[in-house]
C-alpha cells in the first residue's frame, strides 16, 4: 500500500519530495508496498511488505539509519534491514524488531535507548543486546520497550521518573536482569 501523509514538512518528513508543509495528505514518493508507518519527531519510518524498513525526514543523529545525518525527504533505506515484523519511530531514533526476535535501533542515544549498552548515537541500525525472542518493539520520547515472545514487556532508556518501574531513577542502557518483566 501506498503511504499518504500531511502536515508539518520543514525537513522531509513528509516523503514527497518537498519540505513544503501540507494541509492535505500527500503520497510518499517510491512506497508502494507499505504494511505499516510510524511517524516520529520529525522523521518517518515504513516497514514495506519485503520486510524492508525505509524512513525519512529529520536526521541530525541518524534516525533515517542510511549512515548520515543529511535530512532525506523521500524514503531512504534504513541500513539493510530485510526481515523486519515490526517498526517504530521515536524521538529522533527507530528501531525494528526483526524475524529472528532481534531488534535494532538507530539514531539519538542520549540516555540508552538504541540498546547497544552506550550513549553513543548511531546512523546506521545497530543491534539491541540480550534481545532475541522480541515480537515488537516501541520507540518513545527516550524509552524503548519491548514485547517477548512470552508476551513479557520490558523497557530501557530514560528512568528520570521512574518510568521503567525498577524501583529506581536510574537510566538503563541494557537488558538484564535488573528489568522488571511486566505481563
Amino acid at each position: 500500500s501506498s503511504v499518504m501523509c500531511w502536515g508539518r514538512n520543514s525537513y522531509g518528513q513528509l516523503g514527497n519530495g518537498a519540505n513544503a508543509s501540507a494541509s492535505a495528505p500527500v503520497t510518499a514518493i517510491g512506497l508502494t508496498d507499505a504494511v505499516q508507518v510510524d511517524a516520529g519527531e520529525n522523521h518517518t519510518c515504513a516497514r514495506r511488505a519485503t520486510g524492508a524498513v525505509v524512513c525519512w525526514g529529520y536526521n541530525l543523529y541518524g534516525q533515517v539509519g542510511n549512515n548520515t545525518t543529511a535530512n532525506r525527504n523521500l524514503p531512504t533505506a534504513a541500513g539493510v534491514i530485510d526481515n523486519a515484523v515490526w517498526v517504530t519511530s521515536g524521538y529522533n531514533y527507530s528501531c525494528a524488531a526483526r524475524t529472528t526476535g532481534a531488534v535494532v535501533c538507530w539514531g539519538y542515544n542520549n540516555y540508552g535507548q538504541v540498546g547497544d549498552n552506550t550513549t553513543t548515537n548511531r546512523s546506521v541500525p545497530v543491534s539491541v543486546l540480550n534481545v532475541s525472542d522480541a515480537v515488537q518493539v516501541h520507540a518513545g520520547y527516550a524509552l524503548t520497550c519491548i514485547r517477548r515472545a512470552s508476551g513479557a514487556v520490558q523497557c530501557i532508556g530514560y528512568n528520570g521518573y521512574g518510568s521503567l518501574g525498577d524501583g529506581s531513577f536510574t537510566n538503563r542502557r541494557l537488558f538484564d536482569n535488573r528489568l522488571p518483566v511486566f505481563g
